[in-house]
């Protein structure tokens, strides 16, 4: 939880508080319940509470693509041109 003197600054963005708490919230598997504490928390800056929204509905969005699998042929490619990277001939600059 947050100590007390901690509150939202109203700034989406460049609040550490809100940032922190919206993290901590939407961290692994968050509840219905875990959103809501949050929302309470930042319930007196509207722009901190849009930024919470769209966090969670990106999160909700990349869970649910991500239950889609790839078609078995798209599968056997991928994981035989990984296996021809040579790991050492690749450099930071790379990527």
């Amino acid at each position: 939880m947050t100590r007390s003197d901690e509150q939202c600054l109203g700034i989406p963005n460049q609040c550490d508080f809100s940032r922190q708490l919206i993290a901590r919230a939407l961290d692994g598997q968050p509840t219905v319940e875990d959103i809501g504490r949050v929302r309470v928390e930042l319930a007196k800056c509207l722009p901190c509470v849009q930024v919470l929204d769209v966090e969670v509905r990106f999160k909700l969005a990349m869970s649910q693509a991500c239950r889609e699998s790839a078609p078995a042929s798209l599968q056997i490619r991928i994981t035989e041109t990984l296996q021809r990277v040579v790991l050492d001939d690749l450099d930071v600059q790379d990527f």
